[in-house]
């Protein structure tokens, strides 16, 4: 055997045990975290939070509407409506005298929405 195949035989038996040697690699799992409710944030164009106290948010999806209060910051939780969406809805934000402000379409696969306006 020439020196040159013995050098490139004991390369590849180092290669092995180095392997056999070598410690599992473990995949770890994507953890997939979606919020358990839908969330709607209305704010202005300059993405700032809009004072709602006493504005309802109403989102429809076909003939069923649901309507939830906004808190003082701009919020309003529906925890009726689990994450990711799969249908879309319409939201119309009323004010406090029940006055339509806006009506924006959400799309299908949100897990929350924020109304601009």
């Amino acid at each position: 055997m020439r020196e040159a195949d013995k050098k490139a035989l004991m390369a590849k038996k180092a290669l092995l045990a180095r392997k056999t040697n070598a410690k599992k690699v473990v995949k770890r799992k994507r953890i997939k975290q979606t919020f358990s409710r839908f969330v709607v944030l209305a704010t202005s164009t300059g993405n700032v939070n809009k004072d709602t106290t006493g504005w309802t948010a109403s989102l429809t999806s076909g003939a069923v509407t649901t309507t939830r209060d906004f808190d003082d910051f701009g919020v309003a939780q529906f925890p009726a409506i689990s994450t990711l969406t799969t249908v879309s809805y319409v939201l119309r934000i009323r004010d406090e005298a029940g006055n339509l402000l806006t009506t924006k379409s959400v799309s299908a696969n949100r897990e929350f929405f924020v109304a601009r306006f």
